[in-house]
């Protein structure tokens, strides 16, 4: 079977490219051939490279980075970007592969600004894929005529995968229109073992972490800043550990600086071993505004940790408030203080509740994830 795997995201790599690298490993093992298409970035991820090492084809296509250059320069980029793009011949080269397989990976509205793409694709005689990874439940930010255009590409396309039952639910009410083909799957854990981890008995300061990209739109960050700032909280014993890289990393320091938590406050970077973390660390901060299904959940829970997360995406699949985790209404500062407060009046519980999560979780997860999505796509 030949597969074509079309990656959306402008960066190396993301925890929505796991998946199908999972799933390409394996059939590249089984003697399938994969071709990646990604955006040219500043450099392949290790990640890519074994990929490529193991026998896939690798291609890229340019993307444009808006940059804060003089505006004749910007517009000059703008103009060398326009060119470069109608004469890069990349997705020809994929479908001159006669694939019987495409797998669009990106968000759940990504694919409707594919114009060459689907082209290609509703000539061929491909099966088409879409792995949706989330949408912002608030708003599609379509217009009727992209809805109508994806209307025609769900329907297109042979198995629409969603990362949570909510997301799916989400894009039917936002695009008027039941998915019948939709399936459930599970992204992989960045987890060598998926044994539970002994809770940190030292409780004279609360260990609390953020997880993630640092993207505030998405992921919410300032919100827990601003929490933490008020007398309440700088009253209590806590230090709060964040972990991972983003665009929005210099703002949350510059923020954390005004707030006056410098001290409480430790930016780590990006961690690999996600273990590690919860060795240390007693609760998981979460006030996301949109997801699909965050794998620094579903980590945590693993590792037998509290989750306060936001009701969006799939948390309320994996999380029931105040027994495998906490729940906030939505990402404001009052939600989530409030399920904090109910939280830290249950802190001798939290090793149950911990205990509780890492058995919800392993019932949910996929210790094989790359395998089923090879089985859906092959079937």
């Amino acid at each position: 079977m030949k597969i074509a795997v079309i990656s959306m995201i402008r960066e190396s790599w993301g925890g929505s490219e796991e998946l199908w690298y999972e799933m390409a490993k394996v059939a590249l093992s089984e003697g399938h051939s994969v071709t990646h298409l990604s955006y040219l970035t500043n450099g392949l991820h290790p990640k890519t490279q074994e990929l490529i090492k193991l026998g896939m084809q690798e291609l890229h296509r340019p993307s444009f980075t808006n940059s804060k250059e003089i505006f004749l320069l910007r517009l000059a980029s703008k103009v060398f970007f326009f060119f470069k793009k109608r004469t890069n011949a990349s997705i020809k080269r994929v479908f001159a592969e006669n694939p019987d397989v495409v797998l669009y990976n990106g968000t759940c509205y990504s694919i409707v600004n594919e114009t060459r793409l689907l082209n290609y694709l509703f000539k061929s005689g491909s099966r088409l894929y879409i792995l949706g990874h989330f949408n912002d439940e608030r708003s599609s930010g379509l217009t009727h005529l992209q809805i109508k255009h994806l209307q025609k590409i769900y329907s297109f396309a042979t198995k629409v995968f969603f990362v949570s039952k909510r997301t799916w639910k989400s894009v039917e009410k936002q695009l008027s229109t039941i998915i019948n083909h939709a399936v459930i799957v599970r992204n992989p854990v960045n987890l060598h073992e998926v044994s539970i981890l002994d809770y940190p008995e030292d409780n004279s300061i609360i260990q609390m972490a953020i997880v993630g990209n640092l993207i505030t739109v998405h992921k919410g960050q300032d919100i827990i800043l601003h929490l933490l700032s008020a007398n309440k909280w700088k009253s209590r014993r806590w230090h709060l550990n964040i972990y991972g890289k983003g665009p929005d990393e210099n703002t949350l320091r510059d923020l954390t600086k005004m707030l006056g938590l410098e001290n409480r406050v430790t930016f780590h970077g990006k961690v690999n071993d996600i273990r590690r973390i919860w060795k240390t660390n007693q609760l998981l901060l979460m006030p996301s505004h949109m997801e699909g299904m965050p794998l620094a959940v579903v980590e945590a829970m693993i590792c037998g940790r509290v989750a306060i997360v936001t009701d969006v995406g799939g948390n309320t699949e994996w999380i029931s408030h105040g027994i495998t985790g906490f729940v906030a209404n939505k990402a404001d500062i009052s939600s989530i203080e409030k399920s904090m407060d109910e939280a830290f009046e249950q802190q001798n519980q939290w090793k149950n509740i911990g205990k509780a999560a890492h058995e919800r979780a392993i019932q949910l997860y996929d210790p094989h994830p790359g395998k089923t999505l090879l089985h859906l796509i092959s079937s």
